[in-house]
């Protein structure tokens, strides 16, 4: 029986990998053009493949969600801070970009804290709700708030040490971990400490919800 086109081997399984976008729809007539093709009689009715089909895109969907690790869901381009950035300007990055928390890193890219909006909250001595960037708006206009000091370096409220994770965790691993520390990203790090990456739980949302189209 030969091979279907489209399909590699596995040099180091055996197996036989078929690369599938997910989001299709395949119909009885791709079936039916695909065993056109197919070097051999396959003693199969289009419909019983199509089933067979389905079971074991749903099995490859599973297996993948399992076996998923960081590095294939992290952000790789990261929004950083250094230790002498600005409490103000570190607002403006998170605001303007739309994220809940920065990496804070030395000179070797080294991860030495994280600032979030809920340290900046408590600074403030406001809520830690997700929702501050609401109010975070203010800095672009000419009022801010009173309580913060808006030149002071985000080394002062920075929180550390920083919870991380490599990017080889497995990502139901890291999603158990933020979970349990109330957590809304995790700066990945490699064996050094440098800072490789990113996740968020939208990264892991995102990717679980592709999976289960």
């Amino acid at each position: 029986m030969g091979t279907p086109p489209d399909s590699k081997k596995n040099s180091s399984s055996g197996d036989l990998v078929i690369e599938v976008p997910f989001n299709i729809t395949i119909t009885r007539q791709d079936i039916l053009e695909a065993l056109a093709k197919w070097p051999t009689l396959i003693d199969s009715t289009p419909e019983e493949l199509i089933e067979i089909f389905k079971l074991a895109l749903e099995n490859a969907k599973r297996r993948n969600r399992d076996e998923a690790i960081v590095s294939q869901v992290m952000t790789k381009s990261v929004i950083c801070l250094k230790p002498n950035t600005t409490i103000g300007e570190a607002a403006r990055i998170m605001t303007s970009r739309n994220v809940h928390g920065c990496p804070v890193v030395d000179e070797k890219m080294r991860v030495i804290g994280i600032v979030t909006e809920s340290n900046i909250a408590f600074l403030a001595g406001g809520s830690k709700s997700p929702r501050l960037r609401d109010w975070f708006s203010v800095i672009f206009g000419h009022q801010k708030p009173a309580e913060i000091n808006w030149n002071e370096k985000v080394s002062r409220i920075m929180s550390h040490p920083v919870i991380t994770v490599s990017p080889d965790t497995p990502v139901k691993e890291a999603l158990t971990l933020m979970q349990d520390k109330r957590i809304k990203t995790a700066p990945v790090v490699d064996e050094n400490n440098k800072l490789v990456g990113i996740l968020s739980l939208h990264d892991i949302l995102h990717q679980f919800s592709t999976m289960c189209r």
